[in-house]
């Protein structure tokens, strides 16, 4: 069996390590195979494909693809995909939504009456790829709440004050583009929020796998979606869901999947694998 983690996020997006430094933290594990998934971007998988080289740690490219499912935010796993343009092309106009979701957030919470601007949130995110947790560290460094969970629950969570609904792709649109890079699709920490007649349809769309290891998942959650899994012929993942923060330590190298190798899942991942394996 491989010990896999394939829910990890750098500065790529809204980590807080470097993808480097996720491999050296990886690394005092007993991991085997991670992938870096970081919100709408794949720009920390080279890094840490590179940081990789030497070692017998296998790094599979990944990214978590911000979508809707019936209007609601629902998050896709896609891996493995081999044609990169056409996951620039996916990835592009989901940055672009971001920078212009970002800024609807920040006039939201001006006419509140915080002094915020999108410099300031550009600034924290440097290059990743922008998302609510770099407005939340602004509001945070400006005394204007002690934690993340309490700016998200007050300000930003999606039934907040100053929240803006993002027109994101629909999950079935999103499916169909990295099926079409040649990538594997896995819905993303369901937890109670996806019932089996949401997953029946998003299995219609072509989803290829479940998130069934997670922090937030408890083992009712595990089993009911390993059942659901073995039952309708999907990959069951799995992952820590990695930041980098305080709060998260403790999961890595602990929240995994085992992967056995003559599984679907290490099949279809094999190329990936291959391709970094091959220069160690």
């Amino acid at each position: 069996m491989l010990k896999a983690d394939l829910h990890i996020h750098t500065t790529a997006s809204d980590g807080k390590l470097t993808p480097t430094e996720i491999v050296s933290q990886v690394l005092k594990t007993d991991l085997e195979v991670i992938a870096i998934t970081d919100h709408d971007t794949i720009a920390g998988v080279e890094e840490a494909q590179q940081a990789a080289r030497g070692t017998s740690l296998r790094v599979v490219q990944g990214a978590e693809v911000s979508t809707l499912f019936e209007g609601r935010e629902c998050h896709l796993l896609a891996y493995a995909f081999k044609d990169a343009g056409i996951m620039h092309e996916l990835l592009k106009n989901q940055k672009n939504r971001r920078i212009k979701r970002a800024q609807s957030i920040i006039g939201n919470l001006n006419k509140l009456g915080f002094d915020i601007s999108y410099d300031e949130v550009r600034g924290e995110a440097g290059q990743a790829s922008i998302g609510r947790p770099h407005i939340a560290r602004v509001m945070i460094k400006k005394g204007y709440a002690s934690d993340l969970q309490e700016v998200f629950f007050r300000y930003l969570g999606n039934d907040s004050s100053a929240y803006h609904k993002i027109d994101y792709p629909d999950i079935s649109e999103a499916i169909s583009m990295v099926h079409r890079a040649g990538g594997v699709t896995v819905l993303a920490h369901p937890g109670d929020s996806v019932n089996f007649t949401a997953l029946k349809k998003m299995k219609e769309y072509g989803l290829d796998g479940i998130e069934c290891y997670h922090p937030s998942h408890n083992t009712s959650h595990q089993r009911r979606y390993l059942d659901y899994c073995h039952n309708y012929d999907l990959l069951p993942t799995g992952g820590s869901d990695f930041h980098g923060m305080v709060q998260d330590n403790n999961h890595l190298g602990v929240i995994h999947i085992p992967l056995d190798p003559d599984t679907p899942l290490l099949k279809t991942l094999e190329t990936t694998l291959a391709s970094t394996t091959e220069t160690n």
